[in-house]
């Protein structure tokens, strides 16, 4: 029997458990515990700690908190489908997330949630999906004509291809084609607000990452609430325009606190995925020259400068290699929640309101489910082989069960229609000076902005 949904004004209102020492595991270091290390690379930290405890369930204690990290498929399957209602991810993101991304819909639990998603439907549909590709491939040929100045020589490839998407979601999200002063503002806040999440110091002080974090989400608030009427009354199809027209259900129109919130956590969200998702491809790409070579034979051959909407299924390498950079270079490294009542998971007792951790890329790299899972090999994800496919929970870089990600389909149009344009335009080589040190938080990267040489086909 499913329990009845818990009230907000129940749980969210508890401390967080920090009881734990019945936990598997350890605290780590002498007052930073394991933050140092999980900052560093969670799948590292990760594996080390499965390696000396022998549990997927382990005792974490990061950023001056305990929790309880969870790994493995059967884990991930329970947290994510939450048959009985154990997790809340409002509670899961608050500490740290919640202060600049508070009301969207991944701060939201069950009733609330599907209340706050409702937003995002029609953003998402087909017709709407059709209309962001034409845009994006606009976009697209536009800049790339422009990256042709920049052919032979070397480029910071994660700063040109950052720039260029949210550029995108400027122009795509809130119908934002200015390229001047008003889009950089915009760029700026953004970049502060998502670099805020990381900050180190819980303390607001003038000029610190706290303060510009919140200074450029406060920015970015007043900038759409101010489109919302305009939006509202117009008849744009970019999606704030469908965010302002969209009701709910009562018929009611959203309140402007709620579309700007939404909008701003889809930006962070769709942006900062999308760009670890194309920069990693690049990364391996240049690393391994016949799967280069063989997804440009598989994009010449489709014999059209833009892949249209109907097209995002006529290149399948493509679609092998964007899971394969998500298996093994996750764009979401951490996803956190927190119970709401105690719970026995893999035989250990989990206190109510203890705060839980999921590593998504270490499931993705368990030797007892893939084959040779530190080589890169999109092949793994071929109708003949599905690796992904032993268990409905062994690959999730998009989540599951009820906040799978909305924008999963947008993210791999996106992704697409960049590649194969990208593909035929140019072929590139990289120009590291020695192995990058890969950088986890708080988005997914080479340290080092992944330089490449541009050379123009």
């Amino acid at each position: 029997m499913v329990r009845v949904t818990a009230n907000y004004d129940d749980y969210i209102h508890e401390p967080s458990n920090e009881n734990l020492d019945a936990i598997p595991g350890d605290n780590g270091l002498p007052l930073v515990g394991h933050t140092l290390a999980f900052y560093k690379d969670p799948y590292a930290w990760a594996c080390k700690q499965y390696q000396k405890h022998g549990s997927l369930v382990l005792r974490t204690n990061i950023w001056g908190g305990k929790g309880v990290t969870l790994l493995g498929p059967d884990l991930m399957e329970r947290v994510y489908l939450d048959p009985g209602r154990d997790f809340s991810s409002r509670m899961g993101f608050m500490a740290r997330v919640g202060i600049f991304f508070g009301n969207s819909v991944i701060m939201e639990d069950f009733g609330h949630h599907r209340h706050q998603r409702r937003i995002l439907q029609t953003a998402f549909k087909n017709d709407s999906l059709k209309h962001y590709t034409a845009e994006i491939n606009g976009i697209y040929d536009r800049a790339l004509d422009e990256w042709g100045k920049d052919s032979d020589k070397t480029i910071l490839f994660f700063s040109y291809i950052k720039e260029l998407l949210l550029e995108v979601a400027a122009e795509v999200f809130i119908g934002e084609k200015d390229r001047g002063e008003a889009m950089r503002k915009m760029n700026q806040a953004f970049i502060d607000c998502t670099n805020g999440t990381m900050y180190i110091v819980p303390f607001r002080f003038p000029g610190n990452t706290l303060d510009k974090g919140l200074r450029g989400r406060k920015f970015l608030e007043d900038k759409f609430r101010a489109l919302v009427p305009i939006k509202r009354a117009g008849d744009g199809l970019d999606m704030l325009s469908h965010f302002c027209r969209e009701k709910d259900e009562d018929g009611e129109f959203y309140t402007d606190e709620e579309i700007a919130s939404q909008t701003i956590f889809l930006l962070f969200a769709a942006h900062d995925t999308t760009t670890a998702a194309i920069t990693h491809t690049i990364y391996y790409l240049a690393r391994h020259p016949e799967i280069k070579q063989r997804l440009y034979e598989e994009c010449k051959a489709v014999g059209k400068d833009a892949l249209d909407y109907e097209d995002l299924d006529a290149v399948p390498y493509m679609q092998q290699i964007f899971l394969e950079v998500q298996r093994v270079r996750t764009s979401t490294p951490i996803v956190p929640r927190r119970t709401i009542r105690e719970l026995e998971l893999n035989g250990v007792k989990i206190p109510a309101h203890t705060m839980i951790f999921t590593v998504p890329r270490f499931t993705h790299n368990m030797p007892e489910y893939w084959t040779a899972p530190e080589t890169f090999d999109p092949d793994r994800f071929s109708p003949e082989r599905a690796e992904h496919k032993q268990h409905a929970f062994l690959f999730h870089p998009f989540g599951g069960g009820a906040h799978k990600c909305i924008g999963m389909h947008f993210s791999q149009m996106e992704y697409k229609c960049f590649l194969y344009k990208f593909m035929l335009r140019y072929d590139f080589e990289s120009r590291h000076e020695g192995e990058p040190f890969m950088q986890t938080l708080p988005l997914p990267k080479p340290a080092d902005l992944m330089p490449i040489k541009l050379i123009k086909r």
